[in-house]
């Protein structure tokens, strides 16, 4: 990446680290966690299903509060893109792998492209304005100052649809956290995890001479310019961001027995490492876990209970790696567990995080049956598997990422 040896840092990283998580290869530890493990909510959430009329009608509550959440969120971009297109000619938004953020009048317009490594500040300023270069400096020191928890709140769509959960959803049945401070891209430009005033001063300077800038007239305000400022994001800058997550993926990797090299490559074929990435469907912050689906499935094992995740729950990005952990355990450990060879598990595990188990098996029979499925995959060599996955996946979507995400997985492993 850039001529920064991830492996060497991920080494380096776990140097005199007692690990308890599996390291061989591109292999997911596949060993099941015994139920004395299972964590004591975990152990209440049974005791609670046992309780048949209870849990049948928690379920119906549940899923009362997802239908409203799908309206929020319907109703909350509706709003979003209304009052950007007041301002700008194209709502550009946040996606899976940029960032975007407006000021609250909506004229200032903050991008990273965590893929493609650019940080892009547009504003619409008079026409007058006879320093629009000292204008968008300004703007792009306040990004570089910028952390994860005031990305979120000064989000005018995600601010939207959190106030509204708060009052439709059942509060016991809402999952809520306080967002965390890690920087948005301040770290990636710096090479410091924490940069401070002085370090960004510092950058800032290198970064606006090296920087592109243009004017044109502003599409829907009169006697309006906007100007743009385009700067590159350092090579290392992805590795930066990597690193700020090794505590997490560490911690959350050993406990649920998941290859931390699988957790990254996932990290990073989902969002580049964006703190804030969003994707339509919708799916939230780094490993892009989608609240109706795969946050379902993952709460229960890493809350004892099937609720409702909030935006801010999973911009925390602890508790997002949580999440995509406690789900590819799910998809390993359970929902996979027949397939006998490790890495025929391993990439059968990477398509089902992008598709469900049910797609992969369809790729092997042409039905969403795992067991009949399993029993197929376990008379081929992984080599076997591999191929009829990225022939027969229903997505190629899915093809393409199960190919990135296992030749990502050797960048992580220690050298």
């Amino acid at each position: 990446m850039g001529g920064f040896k991830m492996n060497t840092w991920y080494a380096g990283a776990l140097k005199g680290a007692a690990v308890a998580f599996c390291l061989t290869g591109l292999l997911v530890c596949g060993q099941p966690v015994r139920a004395g493990e299972f964590s004591d909510m975990q152990q209440e959430f049974n005791s609670f299903k046992a309780d048949g009329g209870e849990f049948e009608s928690y379920k119906a509550q549940i899923k009362q509060d997802y239908a409203a959440y799908k309206t929020i969120i319907q109703e909350e971009f509706a709003t979003y893109r209304g009052d950007i297109l007041k301002v700008w000619d194209k709502a550009e938004v946040s996606t899976k792998k940029t960032y975007v953020g407006y000021s609250p009048d909506y004229k200032v317009k903050k991008v990273v492209d965590y893929d493609k490594g650019v940080i892009r500040i547009s504003a619409v300023v008079p026409a007058s304005e006879k320093e629009p270069a000292k204008v968008l400096e300004g703007h792009l020191k306040d990004l570089m100052t910028q952390n994860a928890q005031g990305a979120y709140k000064a989000d005018q769509f995600t601010a939207g649809v959190e106030k509204k959960l708060k009052k439709k959803v059942d509060p016991s049945h809402l999952q809520e956290a306080e967002v965390g401070k890690k920087p948005i891209v301040g770290d990636m430009v710096t090479g410091k995890p924490r940069p401070t005033a002085k370090e960004i001063e510092a950058f800032l300077a290198s970064m606006m001479g090296a920087a592109t800038t243009s004017t044109e007239k502003a599409p829907k305000q009169t006697h309006a310019d906007v100007v743009t400022l385009e700067v590159k994001i350092p090579a290392t800058g992805r590795a930066v961001k990597a690193n700020a997550y090794l505590a997490d993926v560490k911690r959350h990797a050993a406990k649920r027995g998941v290859d931390p090299a699988l957790v990254f490559a996932v990290m990073e074929t989902e969002s580049a490492f964006n703190p804030m990435a969003r994707s339509y469907v919708p799916a939230y912050g780094l490993m892009q876990i989608v609240p109706k689906s795969a946050g379902r499935d993952a709460s229960k094992v890493v809350l004892g209970k099937d609720v409702v995740l909030s935006p801010s729950y999973l911009y925390n990005g602890g508790n997002n790696i949580a999440m995509g952990v406690a789900y590819l355990y799910i998809l390993n450990d359970r929902y996979l567990a027949s397939v006998k060879n490790p890495k025929s598990r391993l990439y059968c595990v990477i398509a089902a995080y992008n598709t469900g188990a049910g797609n992969v098996a369809r790729a092997f029979i042409g039905s969403t049956n795992i067991k009949k499925a399993a029993k197929k995959i376990n008379t081929m060599p992984p080599e076997k598997v591999y191929k009829v996955l990225i022939q027969k996946l229903p997505h190629k979507e899915t093809r393409d990422y199960l190919q990135r995400v296992s030749k990502r997985m050797p960048t992580y492993q220690p050298v």
